[in-house]
């Protein structure tokens, strides 16, 4: 079994528990769960009912003999950690949910997490340490860059771009064709007919631009 450590030990990161537990008892992949890091405040109440330790600061996964996965849901703080455990030289796990349907010829990059009901078809890339959470689809021919966020219910239609730590909310829609910018913000609900520029947060159906970089 592979020793695993979460980042992250909020509401994100006790979903990815979830995760391993669901793989542990499909039988698939097995993880011995060692425990959370966190640098922020932890309620370890939440944690205790879990029976999971918090066992420090993100920095003591450099002193630790484990693969790692980070359960923090916003795409600035993920490729941040990122690189601090490329410094660590420590490896990432790639964690799909048996309840979700990975189809073929995909590629899924280390830290990627993919999680209950997502579904993702044909020719697809996902870059590190991105998430699909809750229901998310993408679908043929996409292309997912580094430390994307897909919250619960985002479509991906084919042909659809997402470049670097763009965050998408709950239930956005992405026509086919179109390309989400680094960094861009699309509002929950949105549906995305036309690209986004770098950094743009859009919302509303037809998506449209709430705040452009100055």
């Amino acid at each position: 079994m592979t020793s695993l450590v979460i980042v992250g030990a909020g509401g994100h990161g006790r979903e990815t528990l979830d995760i391993v537990e669901a793989l542990n008892a499909a039988g698939d992949t097995t993880y011995t769960f060692v425990g959370f890091v966190d640098d922020g405040d932890v309620d370890k109440d939440v944690l205790a009912r879990r029976k999971a330790t918090l066992l420090g600061d993100i920095d003591l996964l450099g002193e630790l003999s484990v693969d790692y996965v980070i359960g923090i849901g916003d795409p600035v703080t993920r490729a941040a950690i990122d690189a601090r455990m490329t410094t660590h030289d420590r490896h990432a796990a790639t964690l799909v949910h048996p309840a979700a349907l990975v189809a073929s010829d995909n590629r899924l990059d280390p830290g990627v997490i993919v999680a209950a009901g997502a579904v993702v078809t044909t020719n697809v890339h996902l870059g590190r340490h991105t998430h699909l959470n809750v229901g998310a689809v993408v679908s043929h021919d996409c292309r997912v860059s580094d430390h994307v966020t897909l919250s619960p219910g985002v479509y991906l239609n084919g042909d659809v771009t997402v470049d670097d730590g763009a965050f998408l909310g709950t239930g956005a829609i992405v026509t086919p064709g179109v390309t989400i910018g680094a960094g861009a913000v699309i509002g929950a609900g949105a549906v995305v007919t036309r690209d986004v520029a770098p950094g743009t947060t859009v919302v509303g159906v037809p998506a449209r631009a709430t705040w452009t970089p100055g």
